[in-house]
Formats: structure tokens, C-alpha cells, sequence
């Protein structure tokens, strides 16, 4: 069996789907990648801005409560009896 003869040449026959995608033009995407770009990052940089500012005011706010609740505490006023042990036994 010759296969040579049921597999044509592909170089020699041009693909038809080749030719015509070939002769069509793309068209116009209608929209600015840049400014959709840009878009992007102004909302990214929005949501982080907020999160680090919601952030920071928690721990401010943390901070406050430790400290108020650090320099407003009683003081503890310990008593000690001291114990002299004499020895007369001398």
C-alpha cells in the first residue's frame, strides 16, 4: 500500500480557511486599555487605603483602651510586718 498517494502534500494545496481568515480585517475592540488600566488600580488602590486606615484605627483605638486602662488602675499598697526573731539564749 502506498501512502503516499492517500495523504496529499499539504505545502502544495493552500487551506481555503487560511485565505479567507487572511483577507478579513480585525476590527476596532472599542474600548482604551489604558484607561481601563488605570480604572484598576485607582479601585485597588482605594480598597487598600481604606483597609490600612481601617486597620490603623483599630489599633489606635486598641492602644487608648490599654493605656487608660494601664495608668488608671489602683495602686496596690502591700503591707509587710517584719519579723525580728531574738535570740537570748546567750
Amino acid at each position: 500500500m502506498n501512502h503516499a498517494t492517500t495523504n496529499p502534500d499539504p505545502a502544495s494545496a493552500p487551506d481555503p480557511l487560511a485565505i479567507a481568515l487572511s483577507k478579513l480585517d480585525p476590527s476596532p475592540h472599542g474600548f482604551n486599555r489604558d484607561s481601563l488600566m488605570f480604572a484598576a488600580g485607582q479601585t485597588s488602590k482605594l480598597n487598600a487605603l481604606l483597609f490600612w486606615r481601617a486597620t490603623a484605627a483599630i489599633a489606635i483605638v486598641t492602644a487608648g483602651v490599654f493605656a487608660t486602662l494601664y495608668f488608671t488602675r489602683p495602686t496596690k499598697i502591700e503591707y509587710h510586718e517584719r519579723q525580728v526573731i531574738v535570740d537570748s539564749g546567750k
